[in-house]
């Protein structure tokens, strides 16, 4: 599948060998004492080189741990490799990666590789970054779960930047109790996820505001929201201005995306970018300063509006993607009549909530032509143990999809 670029074989296996010596001794095991874990290759691993998908950082090798690896080896955690991303995190489809649902399929970006190699069983868990989607793009692809926290709440020193003020640090797991661990560990917060609430009250995001979804991922949404009523939840309509944010986004990431990438392109110039990067840079360059600083400035209200529908429920909904996982290669996605480019499409509906800094959490919610259709739920800043309690009551409603069949 291509999930990972880097397996630490001999590494790994001294570092179980380890965990093992402690267990016999009895002594300082941590949640996650064996568990191996992976992660992207924009987060750094002591003495490994973090390349960022790109052959620029090929000899980038890391002389300490990110935080967040500190966090995981503190916790036991056995790291077994670094997964494959976009360039520079610079996309949704991280090519070279399949998704092992059908490996004609893309299985999302930018942490294709950390969502497909916990789809695949390949490891229990995996971190990822999330600048418009990143971490629920694949997690919805791939038909597993996937948390981008509050922001600010996980550190990223030692994590390649896309964008520093909407950049997350979060967990990829197979299901919601695994990824409250996860990230129990990553944001060093010893509490359980809160109790689930006996009556749930969730705000669904009106279709308008959605844009154009397939109808069949509309169905897989109506479903949930039937069961979660049924459970005993109160779900309502509720509206949400995402088409401007999304823009607030598109001017704050490229602007400073540019201004990341500016020394590293004054000093080794153009090659080693793909034509895709180039632009993206030189279009952040152009921008005006007026253009960033309103988008600074819509972030505030648009973050007000979001904690404002929260005042008075748990969550809000809404499908994580408006179809399933594209084929490898397909450069538009029509829905509606509406043909528009892959990236484009995939980001339009988590990209909204970078700008707001919300935590937000993709899970499993059904399949559509036996792919998995992921739903999101949104929580207030700050609250991500609470967002995982109402994800766990969804999880639990929801139709299981099973595991991808992989061919031998």
């Amino acid at each position: 599948m291509g999930a990972f670029v880097l397996v630490l074989g001999d590494r790994a296996r001294a570092e179980a060998e380890e965990r093992d010596a402690t267990r016999r001794r009895g002594s300082g095991l941590g949640p996650l004492h064996g568990v191996p874990v992976a992660v992207k290759d924009l987060i750094d691993v002591a003495g490994e080189v973090t390349a960022a998908g790109s052959p620029k950082l090929a000899g980038n090798r890391a002389g300490a741990d990110a935080e967040v690896v500190a966090r995981l080896r503190a916790a036991g955690a056995v790291i077994v490799g670094k997964t494959r991303t976009h360039e520079f995190a610079y996309g949704v489809t991280t090519p070279g990666t399949a998704n092992p649902w059908d490996l004609g399929r893309i299985a999302g970006g930018s942490s294709g590789g950390s969502a497909a190699a916990v789809a695949a069983g390949m490891v229990a868990g995996a971190v990822g970054s999330d600048t418009a989607g990143s971490i629920r793009i694949p997690s919805a692809c791939c038909g597993v779960a996937g948390l981008k926290p509050t922001w600010g709440r996980v550190p990223a020193t030692g994590v390649w930047p896309l964008s520093w003020s909407c950049d997350h640090v979060g967990p990829i797991a197979a299901d919601v109790a695994s990824l409250a661990l996860l990230d129990q560990v990553l944001a060093a917060d010893p509490g359980p996820p809160g109790p689930t609430p006996a009556a749930p009250r969730i705000g669904r995001l009106a279709a308008d505001d959605l844009g154009p979804v397939d109808p069949a991922v509309t169905a897989v949404v109506d479903d949930l929201c039937r069961r979660l009523e049924a459970a005993g939840a109160a779900v309502d309509e509720v509206a949400l201005p995402l088409e401007a944010a999304r823009g607030a986004v598109a001017a704050i990431v490229l602007a400073e995306a540019a201004a990341a990438h500016l020394r590293l392109l004054t000093e080794t110039g153009e090659d080693g970018y793909s034509r895709a990067m180039l632009a993206m840079i030189r279009i952040g360059r152009s921008a005006l300063a007026a253009e960033y600083l309103d988008g600074l400035r819509y972030r505030g209200r648009f973050a007000a509006e979001v904690e404002g529908l929260l005042a008075g429920r748990d969550a809000l909904l809404l499908p994580t993607l408006p179809c399933a996982a594209p084929a490898t290669g397909q450069r538009t996605i029509t829905i509606a009549g509406q043909e528009v480019g892959v990236q484009a499409t995939l980001t339009r509906l988590p990209g909204p909530f970078n700008c707001s800094g919300s935590p937000v959490l993709s899970v499993p919610a059904g399949q559509v032509g036996g792919l998995p259709v992921g739903v999101s739920l949104v929580g207030r800043i700050g609250g991500d143990r609470d967002l995982l309690a109402v994800a766990a009551l969804a999880e639990a409603v929801a139709p299981p999809i099973g595991r991808p069949a992989l061919g031998p």
